[in-house]
Formats: structure tokens, C-alpha cells, sequence
């Protein structure tokens, strides 16, 4: 293998690493987030979503990093070219960044469910907040005196 092959194959088993580490902390985030919209904590909230937005930012760039190093490969794109890739590898790092590849998967589902049952959360509080805001004797709940 020349040194350049052997280099993008260190730097995605390392983006591999590093991702499933993320996406546990996105998902440990995500469920606090959760806490945070039931509490109705703007405060918190906003905390969350800036120690959120950039784990994300970052497991894109990863991703889009591993897009590259397959098409560099001619492997194709999806799960398919990327288990072509990692038999590229030596054993036992294949063995092992093949589990790492399925525990990713397995947490990117997990933060997928997270964040979709924090948007039914927010879909349920605006649906409330609406109620209350359209009901005629509920008009002055959220109207400043003067």
C-alpha cells in the first residue's frame, strides 16, 4: 500500500472513532434536551443547542470526508462501499472498525429516535400554546397590559 492509501485510511479509521464518540454525547445531549423542553428552560435549552449544533457540524465533515475517500477509492457510496472499504484494512483493525461502523449505525439511529421525539415534544407545546393563544377568553393570557 503507498503512503498516501495508507494515510486516508488512518484518517477514517480515526473520523470512525471519533464519530461514534460524538454521536454518544449528541445522544446523551439530545436526551437532556428532552428534560430541558419538558422544563420549559430557555436557558438550558440554548446551552444544549450550542453544545449540539457543533457535534453535528462535525459529523458531517466527517462524513462528507468519508464520501470522498470512497469515491477516491471507486468504491460508490452507502454501506455497501463502505464495508468494501474497510476490507481494506489489516486484521484485526478490520474486525474491530467493522464493530465500530455498526455501534456507529446503532447511535445514529438511537439520535435519530432522540431528535424525533424532541420535535413531537415541540410539535405538542406549539400545538398548546396555539390552543391557548386562539381561544377568545384566553386573549388576554398573553397580551401586555397597559
Amino acid at each position: 500500500m503507498t503512503d498516501r492509501v495508507q494515510q486516508l485510511l488512518s484518517v477514517i479509521a480515526q473520523d470512525l472513532q471519533d464519530d461514534c464518540t460524538d454521536y454518544q454525547c449528541l445522544h446523551d445531549l439530545m436526551q437532556a434536551l428532552h428534560q430541558q423542553l419538558v422544563d420549559r428552560n430557555s436557558q438550558q435549552i440554548d446551552l444544549l443547542i450550542n453544545q449540539i449544533n457543533p457535534l453535528i457540524a462535525q459529523s458531517r465533515q466527517r462524513a462528507e470526508r468519508r464520501s470522498k475517500v470512497l469515491s477516491a477509492f471507486g468504491l460508490g457510496a452507502g454501506a455497501q462501499a463502505m464495508h468494501a472499504l474497510l476490507e481494506r484494512y489489516p486484521q484485526p483493525q478490520r474486525e474491530q472498525l467493522h464493530q465500530v461502523w455498526d455501534s456507529l449505525g446503532e447511535l445514529t439511529v438511537q439520535c435519530k429516535n432522540q431528535n424525533e421525539r424532541n420535535g413531537k415534544l415541540l410539535a405538542m407545546q406549539s400545538e398548546l400554546l396555539e390552543k391557548l393563544l386562539d381561544e377568545p377568553g384566553n386573549a388576554h393570557l398573553y397580551k401586555p397590559e397597559y
